[in-house]
Parts: C-alpha cells; sequence; structure tokens
C-alpha cells in the first residue's frame, strides 16, 4: 500500500491535527486554485489530506468514521502518548496481545494507537 487518502471539508483543522498535535511530518504538499492537499508520514505509511472544497468536483463525504479507521503501530505506546498534544484516554491492554489507546481526529475518524506486547 502507498499511502491512504483522506477528504475533508476541514482541511486546516485536520492538517493541523495531524501534524502539529500528533507530530506526523510533512513529506509533500500542493495549493493550487483547483486542489490544495498534502502528505505525512504516519510511521512508514503515507496518510493523504484533501480539501475538498478546493475540488473541481467535489465529493459527497459521509460519516467517515464509520468505515474507517487508522492504526499507528508503535514500539512504545507510553512514549506515543506523552509525544502528542492531545488529550488521550488512559492505555488498554487487549485480548489479543497489544497496548492501545484512541484519540479522534476533526472529522471523527479514529487513530488507535498501537504496541504489540506478544508476537503476533
Amino acid at each position: 500500500m502507498s499511502y491512504v487518502a483522506l477528504v475533508t471539508a476541514r482541511f486546516d483543522e485536520v492538517t493541523r491535527f495531524y501534524g502539529e498535535l500528533l507530530g506526523f511530518p510533512v513529506v509533500t504538499q500542493w495549493d493550487r486554485h483547483n486542489a490544495r492537499g498534502l502528505r505525512f508520514d504516519a510511521g512508514g505509511m503515507r496518510l493523504e489530506i484533501i480539501d475538498n472544497e478546493r475540488e473541481q468536483r467535489p465529493v459527497e463525504l459521509g460519516q467517515p468514521a464509520d468505515k474507517v479507521h487508522i492504526v499507528i503501530e508503535v514500539e512504545n505506546i507510553d512514549e506515543a502518548r506523552e509525544r502528542i498534544q492531545v488529550d488521550t484516554p488512559p492505555t488498554q491492554d487487549t485480548s489479543w496481545g497489544a497496548r492501545i489507546f484512541r484519540v479522534h481526529d476533526p472529522d471523527g475518524i479514529p487513530v488507535t494507537f498501537l504496541q504489540w506486547v506478544t508476537s503476533e
């Protein structure tokens, strides 16, 4: 997989969330009269954010959280919780061998941080 693209009507809020608050570095960006977007490095996966307000043919946006959530695997879940700049719930241990916590982006998309604690 090369990257995941999210289309949003809240471009500035969503890009601030992933860039400033979660700390994902920008890989590339574009800002033209008919298109605006950027692509983050989300720990090896690329996450592209597209401004639906600038698209020549805007898409009808539904409820993204109903069908999509993003999972970011990390080496140390506690360090990840300390590094990001959003309120995070307590870390939970799962029955399937991981520690996780979940936050939501401005569009309501769940972003789960996951550390494997047993072999997959």
